[in-house]
């Protein structure tokens, strides 16, 4: 098949990238953005139709209301991941609700990025990238439901520059799981951003490397932006074994913790 070269230097196959949005002015902007881009955009009102035009086109991604009326953007997902046909290609997404609790519920549907409404140019053409990267081979992502655990935590996020760790942002969580954290931080972080996570537990520091799944479209009170980090590894054998030790410390209920914020943990 035809092959192009992305933004990024990375080779994908040049496939379609589908929409399913009821909102006629999201699917006119979210086709604008990336044809002039250089992808194919189809489009698709409803659930049934999306599916029919999925299974005809084979996309490289999907971006998926998740306010689809009807069945749903999470049950639409759902059904996306149990089809052998369709299972393997990667969705996104697509969400104004400052719900976070609708996000969790896309993440183990199967959603494997997630953009805030307003769409914004930038991240759209990012998410293509990343969801296409993330299931090269067309393996599906597997999403394991993790329990989460509320913990308002000191955290201190590194950035790489120039191949060093150089600037931070410190801020807080929101909670735990033993594969992700819900992080509150003063600044909104780009999807697929990696980060150099330093959380500080109880019994001690420990480091991690994580990176963005999702973003919260809303800011708290405070002026925080929450994100959704998946945990990528631990820097030690250590750092995990401490980990996993706190987060069955509050599954017991033996530590008194600030109430966490509602939301995703992954």
């Amino acid at each position: 098949g035809v092959r192009r070269r992305d933004g990024g230097g990375e080779i994908m196959e040049k496939r379609p990238i589908l929409i399913i949005d009821d909102d006629a002015k999201v699917c006119e902007l979210v086709t604008s953005v990336l044809s002039d881009a250089g992808f194919d955009v189809l489009t698709a009102p409803d659930g049934p139709t999306g599916t029919e035009m999925a299974r005809a086109a084979e996309p490289a991604v999907i971006f998926l209301d998740m306010s689809l009326p009807d069945d749903g953007g999470i049950e639409m997902c759902e059904r996306l991941k149990l089809d052998p046909a369709l299972g393997y290609i990667p969705v996104v997404g697509m969400t104004a609700s400052p719900d976070l609790s609708q996000v969790e519920k896309a993440s183990h549907a199967g959603v494997e990025f997630f953009l805030a409404k307003p769409l914004g140019r930038e991240n759209l053409v990012h998410a293509v990238r990343l969801a296409a990267e993330a299931t090269q081979g067309n393996t599906p992502i597997r999403h394991q439901r993790h329990p989460r655990y509320p913990a308002e935590l000191p955290a201190r996020c590194l950035f790489r520059e120039e191949a060093e760790w150089t600037r931070d942002v410190t801020g807080q969580t929101g909670n735990l799981s033993l594969s992700g954290l819900l992080l509150l931080l003063s600044e909104k972080l780009e999807l697929g951003t990696v980060l150099h996570l330093q959380l500080s537990l109880p019994e001690g520091l420990i480091t991690a490397d994580g990176t963005v799944v999702w973003q919260g479209s809303q800011s708290t009170d405070e002026g925080k932006v929450s994100h959704g980090i998946r945990l990528l590894r631990f820097a030690e054998d250590d750092d995990l074994v401490q980990y996993r030790r706190f987060l069955s410390q509050l599954a017991a209920g033996e530590l008194a913790t600030p109430s966490g914020r509602g939301g995703q943990a992954l």
